[in-house]
Order: C-alpha cells, then sequence, then structure tokens
C-alpha cells in the first residue's frame, strides 16, 4: 500500500472533494444502505496521548454484514489497569503484535478494497464515532501525512433525535431498549457488529413512525478536521 495515495478512504488522490458527492446507496429516508461499522478500543481518551489497542469494522451491503475486519494493536506503552478491566486487552495479549504504523496500512486497505466502489466514498457508522475518528484522524496524519476524510453517521446523535424522551443513549443503552443483547462486550469487533444492529433498528422504527417529509439530515464539518463530515438526523 501506498499511505501518502489516501486522502479520502477507497479513493485515490485527485477525485473531487467529498462536499461535493452525495453518501452511496441512500434509501428514501436518506439513511445509508451500505456502509462500513467502525469501533476502537484505546488506552485513553486523548489521540495525541493516547493508543489505539484494537479495529473492529464490518462492511454492510444493503443492510447487511458482508465483511469483517478485526485487529489488535502493540500501543507500545502500557494499557492502563482501568483498560484491561473494561475490554479484557492486557499486555500479554499485544505483546508481540504489530503497532499502528503497520495495522492502520492494512485496515485503509481494507476500507478500499471494494474495487467495485472505489468511485463512490462508502459513509462510515460509529457509536459517538467522533471519538473513533479523531483517533482515526491523528494516527493516519501521522504515518502517512493526510487526514483521514470520510463522511459518518453517529447512533448516538441518531438516537438521541428519536428517543429524546430518553437520558441516555450509551451503546449499552441501545441494545438493551432495542433487544438486540443484554451487554456491551467492550471489544472492537463485537461493539461494530452492535452498532450495525442499532442503526438498522433505527432505520426500522424510522421507516414505521415517521413520515418521509419529516426527516432530514445536515451535513456538519468535524470539529477538528474539515475532511470528516457528519451526517446529523433532523426531524422536522
Amino acid at each position: 500500500m501506498t499511505n501518502s495515495g489516501i486522502t479520502v478512504f477507497g479513493r485515490p488522490n485527485g477525485t473531487k472533494a467529498m462536499q461535493h458527492e452525495a453518501p452511496s446507496e441512500l434509501d428514501v429516508l436518506g439513511f445509508p444502505r451500505d456502509y462500513v461499522t467502525l469501533d476502537l478500543e484505546t488506552t485513553g481518551f486523548y489521540p495525541n496521548r493516547c493508543a489505539i489497542t484494537e479495529i473492529g469494522a464490518v462492511r454492510v451491503r444493503d443492510g447487511r454484514i458482508v465483511e469483517q475486519f478485526q485487529e489488535l494493536v502493540n500501543p507500545l506503552r502500557p494499557i492502563p489497569r482501568q483498560i484491561t478491566a473494561l475490554t479484557g486487552i492486557n499486555d500479554a495479549m499485544v505483546a508481540n503484535l504489530d503497532p499502528i504504523d503497520d495495522v492502520l496500512p492494512r485496515f485503509i486497505n481494507w476500507l478500499a478494497a471494494d474495487s467495485q466502489r472505489e468511485s463512490i466514498a462508502e459513509p462510515i457508522v460509529g457509536h459517538n464515532v467522533s471519538f473513533d475518528l479523531r483517533f482515526l484522524d491523528y494516527n493516519t496524519r501521522h504515518i502517512a501525512g493526510s487526514p483521514f476524510a470520510c463522511m459518518d453517521y453517529d447512533t448516538m446523535q441518531i438516537s438521541r433525535v428519536l428517543f429524546p424522551e430518553f437520558k441516555h443513549h450509551r451503546l449499552a443503552d441501545l441494545i438493551v431498549r432495542f433487544g438486540i443483547a443484554d451487554n456491551e462486550e467492550h471489544r472492537a469487533l463485537s461493539d461494530a457488529i452492535q452498532t450495525q444492529e442499532c442503526l438498522e433498528w433505527m432505520h426500522q422504527y424510522t421507516a414505521e413512525h415517521c413520515e418521509a417529509s419529516t426527516i432530514d439530515w445536515r451535513t456538519v464539518p468535524a470539529k477538528t478536521s474539515a475532511e470528516i463530515l457528519h451526517q446529523q438526523l433532523v426531524l422536522r
């Protein structure tokens, strides 16, 4: 892989700016049908001081998972005790594994692997996805010298709009509320799969309870990078 050849994931340098393109394969309600759901595990909250310990993602076609990606990452530093307690990932598990400098290019290659769609950017879906994208952007800039650019959908934001009567919108809350699972595992791949299930559940709920004329989406650049565009649900 040529790291510097990726500026907008899944497309080579020289393509049109993402701001002028619509996400691929939207349905009548504006939900994506083809996308990648992403989750990361990290040693902490801040990309400039903490490291990625696991990347998990699933590729979705027409609302169904068709492919998975999962790799543990050597953070090249001790994993805090509280992080191990939460995720089960400890120093011994990652000691002999590749660091992010090697894993991230493989992940970006995986994102770009669908040659039939190389001219269309697939959206990224995540729960509180800004957190994950900050880490990806920071590391992509460090490794490849270019930003990680994408359009994204946040299942936390969508839940807050659809269900304002609820106080909490964590992934752990949604999977119980929607009858998906009893517990969040706090591992990247399982969380990515549960996030995909939450998006599809809310998509179905919206189709059954909302008129298409009341649904809209607005595009908001991320605070930390103009190359990352949040697609946010709006109900009129």
